[in-house]
């Protein structure tokens, strides 16, 4: 029953990652988070990767290189969604300013 599971968040895993992916390559209104968009979708396969391996091993923790795996997926996850908010801040401060030259 894990390994199934396992399997399906594995498969959900990489199809997150793809559709960051084709969403960096392909909507050219998304450029300014094109790098954030590619390291999320490379954090999101590894993440995928990470639960293959789990279905193996039986666990998230054993062996230490899957939880030190596991770990930076997270930490890198949390990391580009506070350099999205940043992004996404900073877009609608130039939003404002081109706005109040207008006016």
């Amino acid at each position: 029953m894990a390994e199934t599971f396992n399997l399906y968040e594995a498969i959900l895993w990489f199809v997150i990652a793809v559709a960051l992916f084709s969403t960096a390559i392909f909507d050219k209104s998304k450029k300014l988070y094109k790098t954030n968009l590619i390291i999320s979708a490379i954090l999101f396969f590894a993440f995928g990767i990470s639960d293959l391996i789990e279905m193996q091993t039986g666990a998230w923790w054993r062996p230490v290189g899957l939880l030190m795996l596991k770990s930076s997926c997270i930490i890198g996850f949390a990391f580009c969604f506070l350099k999205y908010r940043q992004l996404s801040k900073n877009k609608g401060d130039i939003l404002d300013q081109k706005q109040q030259q207008k006016a």
